[in-house]
């Protein structure tokens, strides 16, 4: 009985630290502050927004990715669906955050033409935004 207690108890901390966007997302800004110039620390950040984005903290989400574009502008790969993804929140929370999107999706295809799908998706989401009210 009391293994099934204390198996219990760890699943019940695993669930809430798995389920806690926020805590993830300030485990990997720490990470990076901490290393910088990992060539892998824009992409721990990309992982943990996409962990906020999927649990819903869409306003969490969209800060780490604006980060990312901020600390690490020259990964393009990493920096063209970052932004992406920001813009498409903006887009999808309200009608009021559409038009915030418009400038992002101008990055994309400004500063990372060669990341030719996001470009693509990006101009997609452009339209969308312009032209479908």
């Amino acid at each position: 009985m009391k293994k099934l207690i204390v198996i219990g108890v760890i699943l019940i901390a695993i669930f809430v630290f798995a389920l806690n966007a926020n805590m993830i997302a300030d485990q990997a800004e720490k990470w990076v502050k901490e290393n910088p110039k990992d060539p892998d620390a824009s992409t721990v950040l990309f992982e943990a927004a996409r962990y906020c984005d999927i649990l819903g903290d869409n306003a969490r989400a969209q800060a780490v990715y604006w980060e990312i574009y901020q600390l690490y502008p020259e990964k393009s790969s990493v920096c063209a669906k970052a932004l992406y993804y920001d813009a498409e929140n903006k887009v999808e929370t309200s009608a009021a955050t559409r038009n915030y999107a418009i400038p992002i999706l101008d990055i994309i295809m400004g500063q990372y033409p060669s990341e030719e799908e996001w470009v693509q998706k990006a101009k997609t989401l452009k339209d969308e935004v312009t032209y479908v009210h």
